[in-house]
């Protein structure tokens, strides 16, 4: 285990791997799809996603106050893969993802809507696929495992 310092928690998400990821994600979501669409674009957001959201819940549970430890890293990686594969091969899963991340967006959609002087928009589910072809993606769940495991130790 990892001495809980207040440097190191949440420190999974600073690897260069997890923001490469992030960055990744970001540019395929906002850019990439548009100029692109098709199979590969898709895949890219999906491995980017799979290898920094388990950091990512690790972070939040040691910003939160938990402890930092490998054991919280694989219930974060176990987690994704379960959910991750969930929303992938079941519609109600899907539909429910959907909403779940549309809520999530509102807030800023809504202030970025305020802002510029529009009305704040309605809590809509956000454009969601049940894509069982997703699941070659799940590996990339090994690569949050080896940048999260390979933190310093005391």
């Amino acid at each position: 285990m990892i001495p809980p310092g207040d440097d190191e928690r949440g420190a999974g998400m600073t690897h260069p791997g997890a923001i490469a990821a992030v960055a990744v994600l970001v540019a395929n979501d906002h850019w990439g799809k548009a100029a692109w669409p098709g199979l590969l674009t898709g895949k890219v957001s999906d491995v980017a996603g799979l290898a920094f959201f388990p950091l990512f819940l690790q972070g939040l549970v040691e910003v939160g106050g938990g402890r930092v430890s490998r054991r919280v890293l694989g219930a974060a990686c176990i987690a994704t893969a379960v959910v991750f594969a969930a929303v992938k091969l079941s519609d109600r899963a899907g539909l429910a993802w959907a909403w779940t991340l549309g809520t999530l967006q509102w807030p800023f959609l809504a202030a970025w809507a305020v802002v510029g002087g529009e009305t704040a928009p309605a809590v809509r589910a956000v454009r969601h696929a049940v894509d069982p072809t997703d699941l070659v993606a799940l590996p990339a769940v090994g690569l949050a495992w080896w940048w999260g495991r390979g933190r310093p130790r005391a």
